[in-house]
């Protein structure tokens, strides 16, 4: 199924014009955007898709993390398409939609009390609602790099946290902090303004800035002390590092928890999780104590069937943990084979990850580089941040004209059904990429110099 060599076809090109004159950029997504263009995928199957001409690329982007178990997993389609047959929306809690529920809260206990959601990123703008309903306060705090949806940057004001606390009284209106430094956020949270903390837990972009299990086990205790809640982003760490997530793994339990990508097998979905006397303020049935804090939530999408019917079969699956296993091994191939290609064409950019994820440090600054002893704490945070969106473009083009659809980080994320033979021919792939542009004359390294 290697597609090494060719061009990316000529009807890409006229759907391209098509997409661009009616969605903004050309795609629903800004990861999707590419110059020329990207792909007009029809099918997926296993680790691969392939596109309306029927060419077939190896799948690094796994529905931005959502596929651990690759496309079209027999089970994952058999559970959909019975819930597809028997409705889509109800608008009534289903049987299937508590199955869900439940079965997060065998694999993740720190999530006593679950709510759905249509995406994560709405489970983020409804965890800050509760953190300033439980709290009283309103100001959030975010290590630098950390992903707290989009919705939240594009409707809130984000301060630097000396204006926060510089400011007299507590702010009326929702603001973010962004925080440079562990000192920093424990700084910060100690000074009571904060009504909670938001991290990804195994790092900034799963681990692009890594984050020490100390460093996170640090923050959540002084959230603790300060009255201030805990929220882990377990996006894409959820059932994917582990089956209780990070959390899980750690044994560090967080106040509230974001859910979502695999959380739907696949289908748009979200949820918040957490204590359930935090999200008691989502109990708005008529009570005697009406006048309590409560926040409103609504979403036609809210534990949509379908998505529960997919989810649930997917979770099971991942259960035991092996589809994990066989992930993180896939991903640990590719980024050996890439940092040796890495060597071999004398690149000096290094693979990177712990579990099933790739980063690609491109190195901005041109500095020297031992790929097998590459380790990202230890590397600037503004550097392993920095991006060059044409370099990361070529990349991306040489690598679908060869057969792959990488992410834009850039890097990937693999799935459990990419064996041996499709990670050998993903390496192969990378090969011939990195080739085309080293004869093309790309500057690889050192762009980000002063």
């Amino acid at each position: 199924m290697n597609g090494m060599g060719r061009s990316l076809p000529r009807s890409s090109a006229e759907l391209a014009a098509r997409a661009a004159n009616i969605l903004p950029g050309g795609a629903s997504h800004d990861g999707r955007q590419l110059e020329p263009h990207g792909i007009f995928v029809r099918s997926g199957s296993g680790a691969y898709k392939a596109d309306e001409e029927g060419r077939s690329y190896i799948d690094l982007q796994c529905g931005n993390g959502a596929l651990l178990l690759g496309h079209g997993h027999p089970d994952v389609l058999n559970a959909t398409s019975e819930a597809l047959a028997a409705g889509v929306n109800f608008s009534a809690t289903s049987v299937m939609e508590i199955r869900w529920a439940e079965t997060i809260r065998r694999l993740m206990p720190a999530a006593e009390q679950i709510v759905f959601t249509a995406s994560g990123n709405e489970a983020v703008a409804l965890a800050f609602a509760v953190a300033r309903t439980v709290t009283g306060r309103n100001a959030i705090l975010v290590p630098k790099g950390h992903y707290y949806g989009w919705i939240a940057p594009a409707l809130l004001q984000c301060l630097p946290i000396r204006e926060i606390l510089s400011a007299s009284k507590q702010t009326e209106k929702t603001v973010i902090g962004e925080a440079e430094s562990l000192d920093e956020i424990i700084d910060a949270l100690a000074t009571q303004r904060f009504a909670a903390v938001i991290m990804e837990p195994t790092g900034a972009g799963f681990g692009k800035i890594p984050m020490r299990e100390a460093d996170l086990r640090a923050i959540t205790d002084a959230a603790v002390d300060a009255g201030s809640l805990s929220i882990f982003d377990e996006t894409i760490t959820g059932f994917r590092f582990a089956p209780g997530g990070a959390q899980g793994a750690y044994g560090i339990a967080p106040d509230l928890t974001i859910l979502g990508k695999i959380l739907g097998g696949g289908l748009p979905c979200g949820a918040l999780a957490g204590r359930r006397s935090h999200l008691d303020s989502l109990d708005n049935r008529p009570r005697d104590n009406a006048d309590r804090p409560s926040v409103s939530h609504m979403g036609t999408g809210n534990g949509n069937p379908v998505a529960a019917a997919a989810g649930l079969a997917t979770l099971e699956l991942v259960a035991d943990g092996r589809a994990i296993d066989s992930a993180n091994a896939a991903a640990a191939r590719l980024r050996d084979g890439l940092n040796r290609i890495f060597c071999s064409r004398e690149i000096a950019w290094a693979a990177y990850g712990e579990d099933s994820d790739l980063h690609i440090f491109l190195n901005p600054q041109g500095q020297p580089i031992d790929q097998f002893g590459f380790d990202a704490a230890l590397t600037s945070p503004d550097d392993l941040l920095m991006r060059n969106p044409e370099l990361i473009n070529a990349l991306r083009i040489r690598l679908l004209e060869n057969g792959i659809d990488a992410n834009p980080w850039p890097g990937g994320l693999l799935s459990s059904v990419h064996d041996d033979a499709i990670v050998d021919e993903a390496i192969a792939a990378f090969d011939a990429a990195l080739a085309e542009l080293k004869k093309q004359g790309v500057r690889l390294t050192g762009w980000g110099q002063a």
